[in-house]
């Protein structure tokens, strides 16, 4: 792992290697690899890391891209601070700022669940330099919140005292019960996050949910933006009837829920490549 002071960067060849950048004084862990192509920047979702974007750079497929994954804070091994506000909006500026450190101009943004509403707020900020959004069952309506509003429901103190580690437990035995081992990777991820950093998370996410603006935000952001659901999940929710309303574009990952770049790889991955080059 290298330590990259402010903007500077140091690469082992194409090899993706941890790689750290400071914004604002916080220390952010990446996943970064140069290619000749045009760069694409992942975001992860609520208690998840870069590590769940991994997969991409093992693709050949992706071999020439530009790929940028960032923990964001709170979460991987990215600083847990006390003082950060953890709203979507102060997440979006972060990883901005991350963005800039790598030399990033024009970019490919796919985000998934929370990081599709940390993926508007960075789309209104750089509107210019985004040439796609692939929205991968990001947060767009009140209907969209499970796991947030069940955590924020819980109120803070006693999330942070008793509620995580009973989250993460009830998720374990569930994971062990069906035999899940993508879903012991998320668990992996969800371990190195804080329990102020899920709850601030949840409470800022269930906020911009209720709303009622997200949904709207992004079908009129100014570039080409579509939206991806796991198979399992067609027709769950409201928003994709909304969404065929305004004309985006709905694609579908099958035999796939939520986690639909864990459940099925290969299609996934394949979808958001030829998004990419349609867009």
């Amino acid at each position: 792992m290298y330590l990259v002071l402010e903007c500077g960067v140091r690469l082992m060849g194409s090899v993706p290697s941890s790689v750290d950048v400071r914004a604002d004084g916080l220390l952010i862990s990446c996943l970064f690899r140069k290619g000749s192509m045009e760069p694409v920047v992942f975001v992860h979702g609520l208690g998840d890391s870069k590590e769940s974007y991994r997969e991409v750079f093992r693709r050949e497929e992706f071999g020439s891209f530009t790929i940028l994954v960032a923990d964001l804070v709170g979460f991987g091994d990215s600083d847990k601070s006390a003082d950060f506000s953890y709203s979507m909006r102060d997440q979006a500026e972060i990883l901005r700022k991350v963005i800039d450190c790598f030399g990033v101009e024009r970019f490919h943004l796919v985000a998934h669940s929370m990081g599709g509403a940390v993926g508007i707020e960075l789309c209104e900020m750089v509107s210019s330099r985004v040439c796609s959004f692939i929205d991968a069952e990001g947060n767009l309506t009140s209907e969209d919140c499970t796991g947030s509003r069940h955590i924020a429901g819980i109120g803070e103190e006693k999330f942070v005292q008793v509620g995580f580690e009973q989250f993460k437990r009830r998720l374990r035995e569930e994971l062990e019960r069906t035999g899940n081992s993508a879903g012991m990777e998320y668990l992996k991820s969800l371990s190195k996050a804080t329990a102020e950093s899920m709850y601030k998370s949840s409470i800022s996410l269930v906020k911009e949910s209720d709303s009622g603006d997200l949904l709207a935000r992004f079908c009129q952001l100014p570039f080409y933006k579509c939206y991806v659901y796991g198979e399992n999940n067609k027709g769950v929710f409201p928003a994709e009837k909304l969404l065929r309303q305004r004309g985006i574009p709905i694609f579908y990952v099958s035999n796939s829920g939520h986690a639909m770049m864990d459940d099925n790889p290969d299609e996934f991955y394949n979808l958001v490549l030829q998004i990419i080059r349609r867009s």
